[in-house]
């Protein structure tokens, strides 16, 4: 549940820094910019389609100093035969519906995904 929470939260965050690009406020309850993307869909992520009014997925990735510190927090690395890759430079952590990586020629970043019609939490990438 607390994650669902913190997940939420790094949402409205998103948001409002999308929303106040270009202006900077500073100490603004500390917050710091977010890096990454996100795109809206509707569907599945393996078959996405346009979002629709009753149905719109947004998955968000997460980049930077954010992606490498949340990496750091939630947990252990998946196995090998858990893992989406076998590269030796590649790494995977999971927690519930977050997806965080690292490689070396990409660095960090993290993964997760919101339906937009319930608020809730979902996973936000594909093997």
């Amino acid at each position: 549940m607390n994650l669902r929470r913190v997940c939420g939260v790094g949402v409205l965050a998103l948001f409002s820094a999308a929303h106040a690009a270009g202006k900077k406020e500073e100490g603004r309850y500390l917050a710091k910019p977010l890096q990454g993307d996100y795109y809206a869909y509707s569907g599945t992520l393996a078959e996405m389609a346009p979002p629709t009014l009753k149905d719109r997925k947004v998955s968000f990735m997460l980049t930077g100093r954010l992606a490498k510190d949340m990496f750091n927090q939630i947990g252990p690395d998946v196995t090998k035969e858990d893992a989406c890759s076998s590269s030796p430079d590649y790494r995977e952590r999971r927690r519930g519906d977050l997806d965080c990586i690292f490689t070396k020629e990409d660095g960090y970043s993290c993964y997760i995904g919101l339906n937009v019609a319930t608020g809730k939490s979902r996973s936000g990438a594909l093997c």
